[in-house]
């Protein structure tokens, strides 16, 4: 009976010790696996430069993965070239912003906003409603938040280049030798599981590189969608604010929203920085409009490309995995809930596969 027991509580210490070794070294973990990430995103380049061959040699392995590394970062170097103007652009709109002229023009129409705020105690009675609304507009637009932000960035430079730095270097390695996590794990696997642990590896790798390839994908056409829409329609810093919202879908279900809201915010704080107040209305509207029908041609036509047939899932199970994963770890929960949902039902399919549940589950993977 001792042996019985025995035989389920090594797996069970082992994935303990792993557990806890993991959130010790978080940092480093989270390291790993933007390296594998972005490794995966890049391998199918790779495997393009092996082809190439100068006579009877072949393209060197570390040459391929090198110019891979070097194409991902001019990648990066792009995006940031022309994001970073557009951030210093907007904060110039928000610092040019007129707040007294911003009073005089709401003051009457939120006069019986205030009188409601005053009968419920939510305000000073003794303030006066041109003082409350300065003082709130003036929160709303005040540059020190975005100074102690960056003054917060500047001081912790070393650290984040450090860790740039060693992201760079797993990632190289990993392009180099794609196979090397995988060796890692099969080292460290017991001999008559090696066989179901490398199949486990194999389709997990496969289905995530999809997944991934997927995600970046639709991020990038929810950003041509939204700028392109506010462009025509003439909202300013359009491509900011539609670069925003793109980038926001990396949370499934609520990214959007938290992308339009930002959207709203951006675009009217530059129509209150001209001094266009008239057209506050009209924005708002407007962003809320092509964010919407960016979000149909998302849920409708990309959302289940991506989620369903890149990891083989029902929309129903991505659903409660991300509601799951959100539970965990917030944001970055919902983020990892599919790719991990989907290593685990990789595995569940490889070592449960007598079980009715896990068969009804994985029948399409």
């Amino acid at each position: 009976m001792n042996e019985k027991y025995l035989q389920y509580l090594k797996p069970i210490t082992a994935v303990a010790i792993f557990i806890f070794m993991a959130w010790y070294f978080m940092d480093i973990v989270g390291f790993i696996i933007v390296a594998i990430f972005l490794s995966m995103i890049g391998s199918p380049i790779v495997k393009q430069f092996n082809k190439i061959h100068f006579g009877k040699r072949k393209m060197p392995q570390s040459i391929s993965a090198a110019i891979t590394l070097l194409i991902m970062l001019t990648g990066i170097s792009l995006f940031l070239v022309l994001i970073v103007p557009l951030i210093i652009s907007q904060a110039n709109v928000i610092a040019s912003i007129d707040v007294n002229g911003m009073t005089k023009y709401f003051q009457q129409s939120l006069s019986g906003f205030y009188e409601f705020l005053v009968q419920y105690n939510v305000v000073d009675p003794q303030a006066s409603m041109t003082e409350y609304i300065q003082t709130q507009l003036a929160d709303v637009v005040d540059l020190a938040r975005f100074t102690n932000f960056f003054a917060s960035l500047l001081s912790g430079t070393g650290s984040v280049l450090m860790g740039v730095f060693i992201v760079l270097f797993l990632t190289f390695y990993f392009l180099m030798e794609d196979d090397l996590a995988k060796r890692t794990v099969l080292a460290l696997t017991p001999e008559k599981h090696l066989e179901n642990v490398e199949k486990v590896l194999h389709d997990s790798k496969f289905l995530l590189i999809r997944y991934f390839h997927g995600i970046l994908l639709e991020v990038g056409i929810m950003m041509t969608i939204e700028a392109t829409g506010l462009l025509i329609f003439g909202i300013p810093n359009a491509i900011l604010i539609g670069f925003i919202g793109g980038l926001m879908n990396i949370i499934p279900y609520l990214g959007p929203l938290i992308g339009g809201a930002i959207g709203i915010v951006l675009a009217s704080l530059s129509v209150m920085g001209v001094g266009d107040y008239d057209s506050i209305l009209y924005t708002v509207f407007v962003v809320i409009g092509v964010f919407g029908a960016a979000n149909m041609v998302d849920n409708f036509v990309l959302q289940p490309q991506i989620y369903s047939k890149s990891v083989k899932a029902h929309p129903l199970e991505i659903f409660l995995a991300i509601i799951v994963g959100g539970k965990i770890s917030g944001i970055a929960g919902m983020i990892l809930a599919i790719p991990t949902y989907t290593v685990i039902k990789v595995i569940a399919r490889q070592f449960m596969q007598r079980m009715k549940l896990i068969k009804y589950l994985t029948n399409k993977m």
